[in-house]
């Protein structure tokens, strides 16, 4: 793991001991899907920004100059663009390689990748844009105060082409009002077919190029459909709004490289007092149906909310008999892709409640479970072999359980699936326990022999 985080004067360079574990001043966290690695990269280029996502040999983030990438930006008071602190840096940083931002903090590890950023303002000090409605902003640094917390991990929820981004806002002085871009990816122009997606009931329907914003998640693919990529967030729309997710297209813009298109997630706050506003979308990446499909699984983990009917298919491959194989060890039948994979290879990642009071040593599928901090464990085996390995389920249902781990499958008396077999007692990795007291958390998985003071069994280990 790889931690710096100081308090430094505004300057565009990273802070002294950042220690970036890649050439070139680069950083990347990887995980497996369908056969590729899904891999997200970030630089000192642009901030720790993440400038690079890839999977199966497309590149789906556009970092053309220091306004693009995957990042987070936010904007105050109705001076859109000239009161915009941005994690990349800044409109006069253009195509260069250096930022106007201020890399403070960076730690990778586990398939989890952490920035800490001091933001810089998109406009410089009495510049104008063509979205400045109310003119210049009242500031005199190129460097805002504010400062941006990024986590990303791969894998969220148990959903592995599903990434957690969650974003972190500390803002250094009052405003009347905000808006929170938590998370915008801007992507090739090839990705020039908007779609809008209900994980509800299923609809999956096109949107024109926009731009504008409402209320259901949004995609964006290929006009072939094999490669998309989308945002969604359970805590979207908000209260009173239809709006949150939007889409812009600029795939038309003249100059080698320069077209792209982009999507967001945003959040709007009034009375914003000085402090941190925490956020959280999740990227999903893969196929159009791919897409959709994972858009549909975060909702149901996430929310305890039933997702849309299965296709034959998928009914028939996630149904009593195909549970009942997994239980016994067998390996899943051929399409079960909610299932881990047969073999003995990884199942679903694992996280753990770090944070005291809020469900510390409780285990989880979600890195940003009730958002709390975690770490990660390891991942859940794939196939249970022939030694009578403890199999682990996730709760999709009740909603104030979703995500929980546990080895009852009827857990609450609501809906569960399985997630895979841990490895027997005295394995690698980390050891697992089971509570095992009546009405103290009875069947919940957790890293602490002695949760909640209540008793508990040893179960098996996590792999590493």
């Amino acid at each position: 793991m790889l931690v710096a985080f100081v308090s430094l004067p505004a300057r565009s360079e990273d802070a002294p001991g950042i220690a970036w574990p890649e050439p070139g001043g680069r950083a990347s966290i990887s995980a497996p899907f369908k056969g590729s690695p899904i891999t997200v990269g970030v630089s000192s280029r642009t901030a720790g920004s993440i400038d690079s996502l890839t999977w199966g040999g497309t590149q789906f983030v556009n970092a053309f100059d220091h306004g693009r990438e995957l990042q987070s930006a936010s904007s105050f008071d109705g001076f859109a663009e000239c009161l915009n602190p941005t994690e990349a840096g800044s409109n006069a940083d253009g195509a260069g390689r250096r930022s106007s931002s201020l890399l403070l903090g960076l730690s990778v590890g586990d398939g989890r990748l952490e920035t800490r950023t001091r933001m810089a303002y998109w406009m410089r000090p009495g510049d104008l844009a063509g979205s400045c409605p109310k003119g210049p902003g009242a500031y005199s640094s190129p460097l805002s105060d504010d400062l941006l917390d990024k986590r990303v991990v791969i894998g969220a929820a148990g959903v592995p082409n599903a990434i957690a981004y969650r974003a972190t806002f500390t803002t250094a002085t009052p405003h009347a009002e905000g808006t929170f871009e938590a998370a915008t990816g801007y992507m090739p122009p090839q990705f020039d077919r908007f779609w809008t997606y209900d994980p509800a009931t299923g609809a999956l329907d096109p949107l024109s190029p926009g731009p504008g914003e409402q209320a259901k998640p949004v995609i964006l693919a290929t006009p072939d459909g094999q490669r998309a990529m989308g945002v969604y967030s359970p805590d979207l729309p908000q209260a009173g709004q239809a709006a949150g997710y939007g889409r812009f297209d600029f795939s038309k813009l003249a100059g080698a490289g320069n077209g792209t298109v982009k999507w967001n997630c945003v959040f709007r706050e009034r009375g914003i007092k000085p402090g941190a506003k925490t956020y959280t979308c999740y990227v999903i990446v893969g196929t159009l149906e791919d897409v959709t499909q994972g858009i549909s699984a975060l909702r149901t983990a996430l929310t305890g909310h039933a997702g849309p009917p299965l296709k034959p298919s998928q009914a028939e491959a996630r149904g009593p008999l195909a549970q009942e194989r997994r239980t016994r060890g067998a390996p899943p039948e051929e399409g079960d892709d909610r299932t881990p994979d047969a073999g003995g290879g990884e199942g679903t990642p694992l996280y753990v409640g770090t944070q005291a009071e809020c469900n510390a040593g409780i285990v989880t599928v979600d890195p940003a479970f009730r958002r709390c901090a975690t770490a990660p464990l390891g991942a859940t085996l794939g196939d249970g072999g022939d030694r009578g390995e403890t199999a682990l389920y996730v709760v999709l249902a009740p909603r104030d359980a979703a995500g929980v781990v546990t080895t009852n499958p009827h857990h609450l008396g609501g809906q569960t699936r399985p997630i895979g077999f841990l490895a027997p007692r005295g394995s690698a990795g980390a050891p697992l326990y089971v509570g095992t007291g009546r009405e103290c958390n009875a069947g919940v998985v957790s890293s602490n022999p002695r949760h909640l003071g209540c008793a508990t069994a040893a179960i098996g280990s996590v792999p590493r």
